[in-house]
């Protein structure tokens, strides 16, 4: 969703037409068809009923009737069986499970098995009906018709109502909560339950990525979480999933246990365990003797090859859409100049990080926005090929002198900052290693400091630290370019303290306009402005390969997001005979 998403988790999006599949449709599509299908329909136009549906679901992101899921589900050769713990493995501490922190990938994997939201964007970027039984725009899209559904049960044994989609929903809305997920109901005006099984949501202005944006939004149980409050709902969780809460060790692991009163049926699994293993080493190793069934989060480029060389696995390799970067603060005195930015990006061989870091699973990145997001992507924007020349002219040209140290200094501030790196990411550390040494060649010191995510993450947010490495999505999770969360004027996962008034407009224009061409034309243009001004240093996009062992069940052959394949996980099971 979210380094995920991280690859943090920013949950993921598209919005151009909508395809309704009706109960009957035996429709099954390959990854190649699905992906020729997209690029049909980017380029095609849409009349304003198309829109309207456009709005109401995203775009891009077909919505699946109950009569299709369970066709999918009547489409599997093998029996499922039942018992077994799948073992998932993470790179970081796991300090919350409640759906305010599940930015972060590894926190985000476990949540999303414990909560549920009235539709979920599966895997290959379809909706799907979850606490929800359908939904119905008004003729102007601006009203939301929710149907639920009545058999639903809390793990507390609270049942689910209306009341706990207009609890979480004004929750959000309640600014002195300060929630993550606030700018995504930025043009919603009102909630309303007129009875146990309907919600009405009625917005200021129609809202193309309300149904990923906003239904997808993880349910809290109202009773329980106003008694507990936020914090104590962080280590205390209680959701409507396929998996209830069972022990945790932000350290350690996190083990999830099946419900047995799971409203589609008990999970096939008997457990669901997220295991912290911070080194890229320790995870291959688990994953090549067994102790482990998946990865949640990346290994060491030649690890992947070993693996996928080897044959024991289910192999899913996608484009992510999510961006590797250095995030800077621009209100720190060196940092905070546009033409100091554009100098540390000249100053890097971002070709040489995808192929002798990454061994070619990568490709340089552009801007804000990945190609895989092919849609509104814009590859004619700036463009900074490694010239360390280019960068020390820029440096000169802003005043930036060489002292005697070697350090650049301006009106007595030194050309110098502190790079956050996270504990253990040996995946991603040589690419500051080799940066701090190609800006300490153009006169700029940088010294690298590891820190726990989460600390990093808040600080960044926060404005005290200088500088990270990470990645996340700026737009494209779920398919949709939106990235209000990130790049707006105190947007809630605002790392670099950005502020661009032309960027702020075109974010909140962009949700609302329903004509196809100038919605790309909008966010073309914030590609334009990101690449120009440089808030963050973008290095590279990043091949995501997922292995999962050949004894987990029930996996579809092809993905377009694997990372949503984990809010299924209650469909898999384990073969120990495979």
């Amino acid at each position: 969703m979210a380094l995920s998403s991280p690859i943090c988790h920013a949950r993921q999006r598209t919005a151009i037409t909508i395809r309704v599949f009706p109960e009957e449709d035996d429709y099954v599509m390959n990854e190649f068809e699905r992906q020729s299908e997209l690029q049909k329909i980017f380029a095609t136009s849409i009349d304003r009923r198309s829109a309207l549906k456009a709005a109401a679901a995203a775009g891009l992101i077909p919505v699946l009737g109950s009569g299709m899921l369970a066709s999918r589900a009547a489409a599997q050769d093998a029996t499922p069986k039942q018992g077994g713990t799948l073992v998932i493995l993470g790179q970081d501490s796991i300090e919350s499970l409640s759906p305010e922190d599940t930015g972060e990938t590894v926190q985000w994997v476990a949540a999303c098995n414990v909560f549920e939201g009235l539709y979920m964007v599966n895997e290959q970027y379809e909706l799907e009906p979850v606490l929800a039984d359908s939904y119905e725009p008004s003729e102007d899209g601006l009203t939301y018709t929710f149907k639920l559904k009545s058999d639903v049960t809390f793990h507390n044994g609270d049942s689910f109502t209306s009341a706990d989609v207009l609890y979480t929903y004004n929750w959000i809305m309640d600014e002195a909560n300060a929630s993550t997920r606030l700018s995504n109901f930025d043009l919603v005006a009102s909630v309303e339950a007129p009875d146990d099984t309907t919600v009405v949501v009625t917005l200021t202005n129609a809202d193309v990525t309300f149904m990923i944006n906003v239904a997808t939004v993880f349910i809290y149980p109202a009773a329980y979480h106003a008694e507990i409050g936020e914090n104590d709902f962080k280590v205390k969780p209680v959701g409507t999933g396929p998996f209830k809460f069972g022990e945790m060790n932000p350290q350690q692991r996190v083990r999830l246990d099946a419900w047995e009163n799971y409203y589609r049926g008990r999970a096939n699994l008997d457990s669901f365990q997220v295991d912290v293993v911070p080194e890229a080493a320790g995870r291959m190793s688990a994953l090549e003797t067994g102790q482990a069934d998946n990865s949640m989060w990346g290994l060491n480029a030649e690890d992947n090859t070993t693996l996928k060389d080897s044959g024991n696995f289910t192999v899913y390799e996608t484009k992510q859409v999510a961006t590797n970067h250095f995030p800077l603060n621009n209100k720190h005195p060196f940092l905070q100049e546009k033409e100091v930015r554009q100098a540390l990006i000249w100053a890097l061989d971002r070709q040489a990080f995808a192929d002798d870091v990454f061994l070619g699973q990568a490709t340089v990145a552009t801007s804000n926005l990945s190609p895989a997001v092919e849609a509104f992507y814009n590859p004619d924007v700036a463009l900074y090929e490694y010239n360390p020349d280019k960068a020390k002219e820029l440096l000169d040209g802003a005043g930036w002198v060489e002292g005697g140290d070697g350090v650049r200094e301006k009106d007595g501030v030194k050309a110098a900052f502190t790079m956050m790196v996270f504990q253990g990411d040996t995946q991603r550390r040589p690419e500051a290693e080799v940066a701090q040494q190609w800006w300490k060649d153009i006169g700029v010191d940088c010294t690298l400091q590891e820190g726990v995510t989460s600390e990093i993450l808040g600080g960044l947010r926060a404005g005290e630290y200088d500088a990270g490495l990470f990645n996340w999505v700026y737009g494209g999770g779920s398919g949709d370019p939106d990235s209000r969360d990130t790049l707006v004027t105190g947007g809630a996962n605002n790392f670099f303290q950005y502020s661009n008034a032309e960027v702020d407009e075109l974010m909140l224009n962009g949700i609302k306009e329903q004509d196809t061409e100038k919605r790309v034309a909008m966010y073309k243009r914030i590609q334009e402005i990101i690449a120009d001004e440089v808030p963050f240093v973008f290095l590279l996009n990043l091949m995501n390969v997922s292995f999962f062992n050949k004894r987990v069940k029930g996996l579809p052959e092809s993905v377009l997001n694997a990372d949503n394949l984990y809010p299924k996980a209650y469909q898999f099971w384990i073969d120990e005979e495979a």
